[in-house]
């Protein structure tokens, strides 16, 4: 199972700074990061592609990252999230 992010963000480079200072919680929740994009035509989104262990883990990653905002250094406006299956 993977978790896809997509991030509205203030600046790519802000917010890739915070998102990597965030890398012990990630690794606490089971979660390893697979692949980072950038809007081509905007520094305003991010999307990340997460391979998880555990959902419930996982979810309370989401859960904390939104109840915690100052984890991104102010950098993130939205955010959404999407636990994937292969099909």
């Amino acid at each position: 199972m993977q978790l896809l992010c997509t991030y509205e963000i203030s600046g790519f480079d802000a917010w890739k700074t915070a998102f990597d200072d965030d890398a012990d919680a990630r690794r606490e929740a089971g979660l390893t990061v697979l692949q980072i994009w950038r809007d081509a035509d905007s520094d305003s989104r991010a999307f990340v592609l997460l391979g998880l262990t555990d959902r419930p883990r996982a979810q309370a990653w989401l859960d904390r990252s939104e109840a915690l905002r100052s984890d991104d250094a102010g950098t993130v406006t939205a955010t959404t999230a999407h636990f994937l299956a292969t099909a």
